[in-house]
C-alpha cells in the first residue's frame, strides 16, 4: 500500500488500482474505505488528486481558485516523488 496523504492511499491486485482511505480494522488489518477502482495507475493518481483538492474545498482549507491551482500542482509533484522509478 503507498500512503499518498493521510486520508488517501493507493494499493492494487492482479487486475486494478485502487484508491481510498486506509482504515485500521482490529484483527483485519488495514482496510479501504470508500475504494476506488481503475485500470490505468494515471487515471487512479489523477482521482486521488481531484479527492484531496475536493477534500480540501469542502472543509473549508480551500477558498480560493488559486489555491486549488497551487495544491493540486502541490499533490501531482508529491505523488510524483512517491511514485520514481515505477515508470522505468
Amino acid at each position: 500500500m503507498i500512503y499518498l496523504t493521510d486520508e488517501i492511499s493507493l494499493t492494487a491486485d492482479s487486475i486494478q488500482y485502487i484508491v481510498g482511505k486506509p482504515v485500521q480494522r482490529p484483527g483485519k488489518g488495514v482496510e479501504m474505505q470508500n475504494p476506488k477502482y481503475y485500470h490505468k495507475l494515471s487515471a487512479a493518481l489523477q482521482q486521488a488528486v481531484t479527492d484531496c483538492v475536493r477534500a480540501g474545498v469542502a472543509d473549508e482549507r480551500i477558498t480560493e481558485l488559486r489555491q486549488v491551482v497551487a495544491e493540486q500542482a502541490r499533490l501531482e509533484q508529491e505523488f510524483s516523488e512517491k511514485l520514481k522509478g515505477v515508470y522505468v
